[in-house]
């Protein structure tokens, strides 16, 4: 065998041929499909979360949430009995409307000190009413009408799917038992965010509109409030908390309901049920 003799070397055998900048690219694409996947897996799982999510865990979501609105909630006044009676009401219509059984947590009921007229519903079955609502119907029908469509979104969990992917890390963490989870919920879900797809809101509106034929025998005067504040229909979602709107239905969705009307063919004249004297003012008393 002869003398070895160094040859040398045509390529660098610890260099990729590939070119750092593919690589880096190939990286950059890896993660973010990486994460697309994820993401669309955690809505996926809010989604199913929202239809099988327990009581307990969304009664404490709903209160975390409650407690970080940003004005007094008023729960000794005697307006919020009221409230509960009507909604008690609207409620035993449900059966007689054929929507199907309601199966939420109880109503807890609030009035919220604010001028705003505004209604909302959020996890847990946490009703609340603006002062600024109470004085600004003119009608319990007008009023119903308002609670019914909250009790659809309560009816079909919208408040639980509104939370989207916020709500996979609350109930992972409830589940693991990590610290008090829904106490940091207000900064794991932003509140201004939280908004109804369009779809939402039509089917709060039909679920309203046939508990309130159910409840009054017809539809007279339900949708007086809403067309004394009809918004354009400018594709913006109704949010839950836009504390400085009213609580507007856009001219297409009135005109929607109705033709609704008509075409189930229910009653549109009747007498409006009168709300109770000063219901705008503190435990019915002159506000004054």
């Amino acid at each position: 065998m002869g003398p070895y003799v160094p040859k040398e070397m045509t390529e660098e055998v610890n260099i990729t041929p590939i070119h750092p900048l593919m690589n880096l690219a190939h990286l950059f694409a890896t993660v973010a499909v990486t994460g697309l996947l994820i993401y669309g897996g955690l809505g996926i799982a809010a989604s199913q979360l929202a239809t099988r999510i327990g009581p307990k865990t969304e009664e404490k979501i709903g209160a975390a949430i409650t407690a970080s609105l940003p004005v007094k909630t008023v729960e000794s006044d005697s307006r919020v009995a009221y409230l509960e009676d009507l909604l008690s009401e609207l409620q035993r219509s449900v059966e007689t409307a054929k929507l199907g059984k309601a199966e939420y947590p109880p109503l807890k009921v609030r009035i919220l000190e604010m001028d705003a007229e505004n209604a909302m519903v959020s996890a847990g079955s946490y009703l609340m009413v603006t002062e600024g609502l109470l004085a600004a119907v003119t009608s319990e029908n007008e009023l119903a009408f308002v609670l019914a469509h909250e009790l659809g979104h309560l009816h079909h969990r919208d408040p639980l799917r509104a939370m989207g992917r916020s709500l996979v890390f609350v109930a992972l963490g409830s589940l693991l038992g990590i610290g008090q989870s829904t106490s940091a919920l207000p900064s794991v879900v932003n509140l201004a965010e939280l908004s109804y797809s369009r779809q939402q809101e039509t089917t709060a509106d039909d679920y309203a509109q046939a508990l309130i034929v159910a409840h009054y025998g017809h539809g007279a005067r339900s949708l007086g409030f809403f067309e004394r504040n009809r918004e354009p229909d400018i594709g913006a979602l109704n949010k839950l908390v836009e504390w400085q709107q009213t609580h507007p239905m856009s001219s297409d969705r009135i005109e929607r309901l109705k033709n609704r009307f008509q075409q189930k063919n229910w009653p549109t004249t009747g007498a409006a049920t009168p709300l109770p004297e000063n219901i705008g003012c503190a435990n019915f008393t002159s506000c004054n």
